[in-house]
């Protein structure tokens, strides 16, 4: 590592270690920073793991990229104000996972060196979180730098995404498919993931296109939590079943961990004002019980049982923060900050960053979201990158 990554790496462990006593356990309004440097997280995410090209490598899994990672880091760059940067990812996933044109088909979701040697899609399936996520984030570019080819492209995007992924169950509601193939279940029914909906994210949506299913995609997913839930712990994978309606299947397995760490982060980062945000985190309040007892996340749950397994990653601790600090578990925050900073940072892996940085800039106050769930970008319009 040359001597100015680590000068930037040294400054994001400082900036850490004092927000730990500088942010307040709760935070219900925005601050705009008088001093700001720019989002040094955020600077150290680029450097490590974005490519001149624009690509989000994840050095952790064979130097591959996802849609995932693409459309977090596009979220990214936009909160930051880094337009140079959020075009190198948006051209770099237009080329490279949707073949040139985000119009006419879903994004790719894996991408990195086949078996033969050569670099390109590994898996042309879509990940249906990343493709809700980059329409949700091209619509709130296009709103910040005031650039009616992002919001062409987001209108285009979320058509397709309706189309292709959302299937409409009687006496249910539409649910979103977590890609357009694989998940149509050989017993009956279909198989879902609860991290994949972000409730703002799909608040959003239905403000930009309000004819749109997102409106009612809320409600579809609220109901799916909250009828999976019964030691109120969300589990990575959940079943549709046309004559049960959503149920913890034990053809998908009962667990928690990598998946839906991410459930408690997206209700926690809800503003009060959402109706919806309470009643998700009371089906959520069994995480607050472990992490109370055994002090650090745990690394899996069993949804159907409530045990729980082992201890998570430093950015289990991250992801938590919002969630701990909503459900008005102050000392179970601060033991995850300490964590964090007795870890030295949240822990150089592109998940575990990124969560880091979801949690960590909703908690500087460097984002919310809105009632109607578009985005305010916070301290950061005050930053120079």
């Amino acid at each position: 590592m040359g001597a100015g990554k680590s000068l930037v790496l040294m400054r994001s462990r400082r900036h850490f270690l004092e927000s730990v006593v500088a942010v307040a356990l709760t935070s219900p309004r925005m601050a705009r920073a008088e001093n700001c440097d720019g989002w040094t997280d955020w600077i150290i995410f680029r450097d490590k793991f974005v490519q001149a090209d624009g690509r989000v490598v994840d050095f952790s899994a064979d130097a591959q990229s996802t849609s995932e990672s693409q459309a977090y880091a596009m979220f990214f760059a936009l909160v930051a104000n880094d337009r140079p940067t959020f075009d190198r990812l948006l051209t770099w996933t237009r080329a490279n996972l949707a073949q040139g044109d985000l119009s006419a088909r879903l994004m790719a979701w894996k991408w990195g060196r086949r078996t033969d040697g050569s670099w390109g899609v590994i898996d042309n399936n879509a990940a249906g979180d990343a493709d809700l996520w980059l329409a949700y984030v091209l619509f709130q570019a296009a709103r910040r730098w005031r650039d009616s080819s992002l919001r062409a492209a987001a209108e285009l995007m979320q058509a397709r995404i309706e189309k292709e992924l959302v299937v409409d169950v009687a006496g249910v509601g539409p649910v979103l498919l977590p890609g357009p193939q694989g998940f149509v279940l050989k017993s009956g029914g279909w198989k879902l993931n609860p991290s994949y909906l972000p409730l703002p994210v799909l608040r959003g949506l239905a403000t930009e296109v309000p004819t749109g299913v997102w409106g009612a995609l809320v409600a579809t997913t609220v109901s799916m939590i909250e009828s999976v839930t019964p030691h109120y712990l969300v589990p990575d994978w959940v079943a549709l079943r046309p004559e049960r309606g959503f149920v913890l299947d034990p053809e998908l397995g009962y667990q928690g961990s990598y998946d839906a760490i991410r459930a408690y982060l997206w209700a926690a980062m809800m503003p009060t004002q959402d109706p919806m945000r309470n009643r998700l985190l009371a089906r959520m309040k069994g995480m607050k019980t472990l992490v109370e007892r055994l002090l650090v996340p745990p690394a899996s749950v069993n949804a159907y049982s409530g045990e729980s397994e082992g201890s998570g990653p430093g950015g289990f601790s991250a992801a938590l923060l919002p969630y701990l600090v909503a459900v008005g578990a102050k000392i179970g925050a601060r033991q995850q900050r300490l964590r964090i900073v007795a870890m030295g940072g949240v822990p150089l892996v592109y998940y575990e960053q990124a969560l880091g940085l979801f949690s960590l800039g909703w908690m500087d106050q460097r984002f919310r979201f809105a009632p109607d769930g578009r985005l305010d970008w916070g301290v950061t319009l005050t930053c120079k990158i």
